[in-house]
């Protein structure tokens, strides 16, 4: 008799733990994806922060000064947040992104960008009414853009 409850426990409990790990899979496809979501996100914040700030260096739009200067805070500010948005590995991930492997291998690298990037956002912000220095703040911060960009963004 005991035996046979022994039996019955480990199978009930081989039982559920299959009956788990898919449950326990779509949680975390769920949660990867989410973080995917988020980085997407914050990221597209600073594409379109990056976007208007050249439309008006381009003279397409015109825009207040204080409005220029949140765009450029707005892009420090999501710099601040991106390392600890991009630090959980995200494997079980179902929705696309441009986000290359070679961040989490590289993860020293990756991360140390982004104070460099929130330098360059600061200095952009600092520069709102003198558009030549605007000019050249936003050619540093289009460079540290496209440095990440050129090594950890896939095509």
């Amino acid at each position: 008799m005991m035996k046979n409850l022994l039996t019955a426990g480990i199978l009930g409990t081989v039982m559920f733990a299959g009956a788990a790990f898919p449950m326990m899979a779509q949680a975390d496809e769920a949660s990867d994806n989410a973080l995917v979501e988020n980085r997407k996100m914050l990221m597209d914040g600073i594409g379109g922060a990056m976007g208007t700030l050249g439309c008006f260096m381009k003279g397409q739009c015109e825009l207040p000064d204080p409005v220029l200067a949140n765009l450029a805070k707005g892009i420090a500010f999501s710099a601040g947040a991106a390392p600890e948005a991009f630090e959980p590995q995200t494997p079980d991930a179902s929705v696309k992104t441009t986000a290359s492997a070679d961040i989490w291998s590289n993860w020293d690298d990756f991360a140390g960008r982004f104070p460099e990037l929130q330098q360059a956002a600061l200095a952009l912000a600092d520069a709102v009414g003198d558009k030549g220095a605007m000019g050249a703040a936003m050619g540093n911060l289009g460079k540290s853009c496209k440095g990440c960009h050129d090594e950890f963004r896939t095509k």
